[in-house]
C-alpha cells in the first residue's frame, strides 16, 4: 500500500531524481561553431593525404580527444618534443625519435596538442596554433587537420585573402566576410572529417607564419562578429574586383540570395587583363569537361546579364555546338585565364556598363548607402560657395582628355555598348576584359579603396551586401 503522504525532504529528493533522469535521458545540445569554439581545418587530404609525418612542439605534447565540448587530455607527453605519425591497418600510431611506440591507436578523434599553454604545434615544420588531428585513411594515408579556435584560425586567413599592408578597416571588413563565410560553410568538407580546408575551394589558409599585427587586430577588434540577413548568418561571398559591377548570385551560379545583389561599383579600380586561347587547346578544355564539340571552328558570345557580364558563350564544332553558361564559362576556360566574365571578343572591351564609359553616382554615410535617382536634383558648390542645382544625367566628370557623363540608376545597365556580333573564327580565341573573380559580393579591391576614402568596414559590408547587419 502506498503512503498518501509523502515528506516534504522526500518530495525534494524525488524531484531531485527526476531532474537527473530527465538530463541522462535528454542530453544537453552543445551549440558547435559559435566564435569561442574551436574549427578543424584540412591541411592534408585526398589526394594531398600523406603516409608519415612529424608532430613537435617545442615545450611537449599531450595526446587526447575532440568532442563538442573540446579537447580532452589523456596522456600527458612532457618528454617528448616531437613525434612522428604512421597510419597502420586503419589505425594511427606514434614514435618518438629512437622509434619507440608510444602509442598504437590515437583514436578516431585523437589529437595532439602543446603540452604548455601558449606554445605553437608543428606539423612537418610549419607551426599552427592549437592542435592536430590525425585520421587513418585508404592505402595507409594520413588526413591532417589543424583543431584551432576559429578567431584564431582567422589570424592566418585574413593576410592570405587581402595583404596585411592594406588599411586598417578593409582588412576588418575581410576579418568580417572571412569568419561568416567560416561560420555559415562550416560543413564543407563534412564527409571528410573536418570543417574548412586551407586552399581556395573555402578560404586560404597559412597558420602561424602568415600571422600579422595588422590582420591579427582586424580580427580582434571585430571579435565575434558575422554578416546576418534578417537576424541569421548569411552565405557571403567575395572576390579580388568586380570589373566595375557586382554580380546577382543566379547570375552567376543558381540560387537567388537578397542581399547578395549586383550593384554598380565605382570604388574597384580598373583590372584590366586579356586571353589568347588556341582553338586546339580549347577542344582539348571541353574534352576534359566531357563538352567535345569536335575541331573548334568559331565562338561568339551569346548573351549578357543585367550587368553586362557574359552569360552564355557559344562555340560551334565540327561535330555540334556547345554553350557555356554563367559559372561553367570561367570554370572550363580557366578562371585564372579568364579572369571574370566581363569581356569582348577580341583586343578591346567595349563594355557599356562599366566605369569608363558610364557612372552610377552612391552616396555613402554611417546608415548605409544610398543611390542618387535620376529625377532628384543634386546641386554643385563652386570655390566661391555659391551652389547651383542640377541633374544626375547633366554631370560630366574629366581625366585628362576623356569626358564621362554620369548615369542616374533608371538608365539601367546591361548589355549597352557591346558589339556581340564578333565571332572568333581564325582558329585563336582573344577575349579582353576587367575585374577578376566570380563578382558576387565584396570586392576586395573596392574595400580597399572604400578604406583608402575614408569610410569604416560597416559602411564597406553594407555597400557590397544588401540590407544586412553586422553584430
Amino acid at each position: 500500500m502506498v503512503n498518501k503522504y509523502v515528506s516534504a525532504g522526500t518530495k525534494k529528493l524525488l524531484l531531485l531524481f527526476a531532474i537527473i533522469i530527465l538530463v541522462l535521458a535528454y542530453p544537453l545540445q552543445v551549440e558547435a561553431f559559435e566564435g569561442s569554439d574551436f574549427i578543424k581545418v584540412g591541411l592534408r587530404y585526398g589526394n594531398s593525404a600523406v603516409k608519415q609525418c612529424s608532430i613537435a612542439s617545442a615545450g611537449g605534447l599531450k595526446l587526447g580527444t575532440v568532442s563538442n565540448e573540446g579537447f580532452t587530455e589523456t596522456l600527458p607527453l612532457p618528454a617528448y618534443s616531437e613525434l612522428t605519425a604512421t597510419a597502420r591497418d586503419g589505425y594511427v600510431e606514434l614514435r618518438d625519435s629512437n622509434g619507440v611506440l608510444i602509442s598504437a591507436d590515437i583514436g578516431v578523434n585523437g589529437c595532439l596538442m602543446p603540452y604548455e599553454d601558449g606554445d605553437f604545434i608543428s606539423f612537418d615544420g610549419q607551426r599552427y596554433r592549437g592542435g592536430i588531428m590525425l585520421k587513418a585513411g585508404s592505402g595507409n594515408t594520413l588526413t591532417v587537420i589543424n583543431y584551432i579556435p576559429l578567431e584564431e584560425y582567422l589570424y592566418g586567413v585574413v593576410h592570405r585573402e587581402m595583404n596585411m599592408q592594406n588599411p586598417l578597416e578593409a582588412l576588418k571588413a575581410q576579418a568580417v566576410a572571412a569568419r561568416t563565410f567560416a561560420v555559415v560553410s562550416k560543413d564543407r568538407h563534412a564527409s571528410e572529417g573536418f570543417n574548412l580546408c586551407a586552399t581556395t575551394h573555402c578560404q586560404v589558409y597559412g597558420g602561424v607564419k602568415d600571422e600579422y599585427p595588422s590582420t591579427n587586430r582586424a580580427v580582434d577588434e571585430t571579435r565575434g562578429e558575422i554578416i546576418r540577413y534578417n537576424g541569421e548568418a548569411a552565405e557571403i561571398y567575395y572576390h579580388k574586383n568586380s570589373g566595375g559591377h557586382t554580380q546577382n548570385s543566379e547570375d552567376v551560379w543558381s540560387a537567388y540570395a537578397p542581399h547578395l545583389r549586383g550593384i554598380p561599383d565605382p570604388y574597384s579600380p580598373e583590372y584590366p587583363w586579356s586571353a589568347v586561347i588556341s582553338f586546339s587547346s580549347l577542344q582539348q578544355k571541353l574534352i576534359q569537361a566531357q563538352l567535345d564539340p569536335g575541331p573548334v571552328e568559331s565562338v561568339r558570345i551569346g548573351g549578357r546579364d543585367s550587368s553586362g557580364a557574359v552569360s552564355s558563350l557559344i562555340i560551334r564544332g565540327e561535330d555540334r555546338e556547345v554553350q557555356l553558361t554563367k559559372s561553367r564559362i570561367r570554370a572550363v576556360l580557366g578562371s585564372s585565364l579568364v579572369r571574370s566574365r566581363h569581356f569582348s571578343i577580341g583586343e578591346v572591351y567595349e563594355g557599356g556598363s562599366q566605369p569608363k564609359s558610364s557612372v552610377s553616382l552612391t552616396l555613402l554615410s554611417s546608415g548605409g548607402s544610398k543611390n542618387i535617382d535620376g529625377s532628384n536634383p543634386i546641386y554643385i558648390l563652386s570655390e566661391k560657395g555659391t551652389r547651383q542645382k542640377t541633374e544626375v544625367a547633366s554631370i560630366y566628370l574629366t581625366k585628362g582628355s576623356q569626358a564621362v557623363k554620369m548615369k542616374s540608376t533608371d538608365e539601367g545597365t546591361g548589355s549597352a555598348g557591346f558589339d556581340d556580333s564578333k565571332v572568333a573564327d581564325g582558329g585563336t580565341l582573344t577575349l579582353t576584359g576587367l575585374g577578376y573573380g566570380h563578382g558576387v559580393g565584396m570586392s576586395q579591391d573596392g574595400a580597399i579603396e572604400m578604406a583608402r576614402q575614408g569610410m569604416n568596414y560597416i559602411d564597406i559590408l553594407k555597400f557590397y551586401f544588401t540590407g544586412i547587419e553586422v553584430n
